[in-house]
């Protein structure tokens, strides 16, 4: 939302922060045979990227060069590659017959919620450019995806990070948009892949663990 004398107001950086924190803690915190590769690299590949990242802009988004750009969407992207691929273990551990079901309905939980973090910073980055184009860009760009607050007419309203967290987990949530309307063919392929991730995880995984559960 613009400041009182129309001059834009940049958006906050500490959301998304906190956000990615959290996600790599739940990496961290996995069981250590769901190991894929070696679990510090994770960690540390994340605090390469973040720390230049917050130092250009520590509060605000108020600057952004070519490189700090692909670092941070090379970082979402990162985050929900390397999830997917915790997915694909949950499977493996399933079919094996051999998993241990508390541990995997643990699994399915910390690999849910990451998802949704992932996916909330992957659309936070790519509509409209991500937060400084959206902003303090001086061209407009076109919309991935059109919010409710946008169909009322002319407003100064300005997306932010946690409405795209919040569409991520209602995306993940009704596996279909409820939230905001996606509008490009990146927007609908990406809403697809964390749907069906989405659907995976409750359907095969949550319900397999709870039938093991039950000496199924």
């Amino acid at each position: 939302m613009p400041d009182t004398d129309g001059t834009p107001t940049a958006e906050h950086r500490w959301p998304a922060l906190i956000a990615i924190v959290v996600a790599v803690l739940i990496y961290v915190l996995l069981p250590p045979h769901a190991e894929v590769i070696p679990r510090w690299i994770v960690p540390v590949a994340a605090a390469l990227l973040l720390i230049p990242l917050t130092i250009l802009n520590p509060h605000r988004f108020t600057r952004e060069t070519t490189w700090s750009r692909w670092m941070s969407i090379g970082l979402a992207f990162g985050l929900a590659v390397v999830n997917q691929v915790e997915v694909a273990t949950i499977v493996v551990e399933l079919l094996k017959g051999s998993a241990d079901a508390p541990v995997v309905l643990l699994m399915a939980l910390q690999v849910w919620v990451t998802n949704v973090i992932a996916f909330g910073l992957i659309y936070w980055e790519l509509d409209r450019s991500g937060p400084f184009a959206r902003r303090m860009g001086s061209e407009p760009v076109a919309p991935d995806f059109r919010f409710p607050q946008e169909d009322a007419g002319p407003t100064s309203w300005q997306s932010g990070f946690t409405d795209y967290l919040y569409f991520s987990l209602s995306n993940q949530m009704a596996f279909s948009p409820t939230d905001a309307m996606p509008l490009t063919s990146r927007a609908k392929a990406l809403m697809g892949i964390q749907a069906f991730t989405g659907f995976v995880l409750l359907a095969l995984v949550i319900a397999r663990a709870v039938n093991i559960v039950g000496g199924g």
